[in-house]
């Protein structure tokens, strides 16, 4: 039976969660746990309702569902969180941070209600992605919002002084919104991008873009059954679609029956995306439940034109509960993959060979649940959903 959004959200006690099932492979990633090196909690930072964490320097600022927090770890024996403040709105489950700017994406709930009819009503101020200052960490100071309706903002990323903002959802009205934040207390929208009209075949509820990485003048967007679609954004204000690969097979014959059966389940999803640092390679994750596992695809672009998938990242051995075989959040640099897998634990791989991804290094303690993997200052970062956040060190170093 396929899991409700409602029973997952229920489950993950925080955020909005979206379903559906991974792809078929091509090359597979080694995951020999024989080989592999464990990794060791260095130290931890308890953050109730703990998702999204991204890092700057020495600060980690964490998504908390009605809100953020801000861990102070200059000294990472001893991380300590300074900050947990209440932010606009409600269903906060990410956050990105560039120099001085912190963004925090409200997506509401589902039981808004914009037409007076009742239910538990969020007001539209408080719908989309707020703004902060965070030039001083431990004393974020509001500057502005950009309003995202009706269902708000589920993920958005940073670069240069523009917001590249997911409006998710209603999955039938699902757009890239690119927003100009120069001035934080007055964002202004410069252009927006919807993949059916560049595409009217793949107009359908089950094409939606999820989850954005901005890097070198390209955004990288997880479009669900669509794909990736790869857009030049050397000029924010005319998004031009220069790549596109990863479709899930039918993505261009919308649906019949339950729509959501098509979204929460198989064919496939592009759930998240984030190119290598050179971006010669890009990473795919896929968030699935039912009956396949949540892999993270490997794609060549180094000719846009003729992209091709050269490996497959396979997800942890595991058999726990429903969300035990599903990637989610990971990070890339030159030579490393940091991925989530939920109840799978956190794995560290060596792309040094990006056709060939090794798992390394492990860790996977008892009744924890990861959303997040990221690199920073030689340790592993990752975040216990609804708990707190984790320092790792691998035991063999790195």
């Amino acid at each position: 039976m396929t899991p409700s959004r409602r029973t997952v959200l229920k489950y993950l006690g925080a955020g909005t969660a979206t379903l559906a099932s991974a792809g078929s492979a091509v090359a597979k990633g080694r995951n020999r746990t024989s080989k592999t090196d464990t990794m060791r909690l260095f130290s931890e930072v308890d953050v109730a309702g703990a998702q999204e964490v991204v890092t700057q320097n020495t600060w980690a600022y964490v998504a908390t569902g009605d809100g953020f927090a801000v861990i102070d770890w200059r000294n990472p024996n001893r991380p300590e969180k300074v900050v947990d403040m209440h932010a606009p709105g409600v269903g906060i489950a990410d956050v990105k941070v560039e120099n001085d700017v912190l963004a925090v994406c409200s997506q509401g709930s589902e039981e808004h209600d914009h037409d007076g009819n009742g239910g538990n009503t969020v007001p539209d101020s408080e719908i989309g992605t707020h703004f902060y200052d965070v030039s001083d960490p431990t004393d974020p100071q509001y500057q502005g919002t950009f309003q995202v309706l009706p269902a708000g903002v589920h993920n958005a990323h940073l670069v240069d002084g523009v917001a590249y903002i997911c409006k998710e959802a209603p999955f039938d009205d699902s757009a890239l919104l690119i927003v100009d934040i120069s001035d934080p207390t007055d964002p202004t929208l410069l252009s927006e991008w919807r993949v059916e009209d560049a595409h009217p075949e793949l107009d359908s509820p089950t094409n939606f873009v999820h989850d954005v990485y901005a890097q070198d003048g390209y955004a990288y967007l997880a479009y669900w059954d669509a794909g990736t679609r790869v857009l030049d954004v050397s000029d924010p204000t005319d998004p031009v679609e220069v790549s596109a690969f990863g479709e899930a097979p039918g993505a261009d014959q919308g649906t019949s029956g339950n729509v959501n059966d098509r979204i929460y389940g198989p064919p496939g999803n592009a759930h998240y995306v984030q190119p290598s640092p050179d971006g010669d390679h890009v990473y795919v994750g896929a968030e699935t439940y039912i009956i396949e596992s949540g892999k993270i695809k490997v794609f060549d672009v180094t000719d846009f034109d003729a992209p091709k998938q050269v490996a497959e990242v396979e997800p942890p051995d595991v058999n726990e509960g429903i969300f035990g075989k599903t990637s989610h959040n990971f990070d890339v640099t030159a030579n490393r993959l940091y991925t989530s897998w939920y109840d799978g634990g956190a794995t560290v791989f060596d792309i040094t060979d990006p056709s060939t991804p090794e798992q390394r290094y492990r860790y996977d303690p008892d009744g924890s649940s990861f959303w997040t993997a990221v690199r920073a200052r030689g340790f592993v970062v990752v975040s216990d959903i609804g708990s707190g956040i984790r320092f790792l060190k691998p035991d063999h170093g790195q």
